[in-house]
């Protein structure tokens, strides 16, 4: 839950910033070209999806009927659980829903997996402000993709459609998450890591370098949205650490950002 509650927080602060400048490239593309020239192996796919769906707090009954209808678009299968018992030793066959209804604030987080036993995790909340009289409410979803052929193009049309009904629009951020097996030189990987965002037109905005980690926030022309940092856009995050329990390098790879942890 802390990371999809990390996650609207981000996505919150970049809304204002962000801008379209018309499709230039799939940022599909994008993100596993610089995993295939870093010699990655395709690990998982990571999308987020959200922002604010409603200018105002609304009833138990219409946040039942909305999560229910976001759920249905998502394809989440299965029989409902109770939010207790652990599902994930028979992914596919259930799914459990969290509810909290209090005065002035109701939520419902749903969780289960789709007919490709992919996670999915749904945060739908509406809170009102007395004092101003006024509320919001905003729905967050997480998807985990597994397969190698990392198609998201279908399930978010499905998320854009809800959005539009409200006239809201639908923020997305994307990753994919790579491996390499043992550990690099730092050196090798940094050059290996800007030659592959330079492929893809990517300019280096911020590096961030320690003992474990190397992190590169980037812009390229290639890829429609982007965000700001400070006075200067941003649209691609790589960061690259080193797992030395499993003797891995992990690689994640983000558009506008990485959303979820490294």
């Amino acid at each position: 839950m802390k990371k999809f509650i990390l996650f609207a927080i981000i996505l919150s602060l970049l809304i204002p910033t962000i801008t379209m400048a018309g499709k230039k490239h799939s940022e599909k593309d994008v993100l596993e070209g610089i995993l295939k020239d870093l010699n990655g192996e395709f690990f998982e796919g990571d999308l987020n999806m959200g922002g604010v769906l409603i200018d105002e707090f609304i009833s138990r009954e219409t946040m039942e009927e909305l999560g229910e209808r976001v759920k249905e678009s998502l394809g989440i299968v299965g029989e409902e659980i109770d939010i207790n018992r652990d599902i994930t030793d028979v992914e596919g066959q259930f799914y459990c829903k969290e509810i909290i209804y209090e005065k002035g604030f109701n939520q419902m987080s749903i969780y289960g997996y789709d007919a490709n036993i992919n996670p999915i995790t749904i945060v739908l909340a509406s809170y009102l402000n007395p004092e101003l009289n006024n509320g919001e409410t905003t729905l967050f979803i997480n998807l985990i993709k597994r397969e190698q052929n990392f198609s998201i193009n279908g399930i978010i049309e499905k998320i854009e459609s809800i959005f539009k009904d409200y006239s809201k629009p639908l923020e997305i951020t994307t990753c994919i998450i790579g491996t390499i097996e043992g550990k690099f030189k730092e050196e090798d990987l940094t050059k290996n890591a800007v030659k592959a965002m330079r492929r893809f037109k990517a300019k280096v905005v911020e590096e961030y370098t320690d003992t474990s980690l190397v992190s590169y926030t980037a812009y390229t022309p290639l890829i429609e949205s982007s965000i700001f940092s400070g006075e200067k856009k941003v649209n691609l995050n790589l960061a690259i650490r080193y797992n030395e329990n499993e003797d891995k390098t992990y690689i994640w790879i983000g558009t506008p950002i990485i959303t979820t942890g490294y």
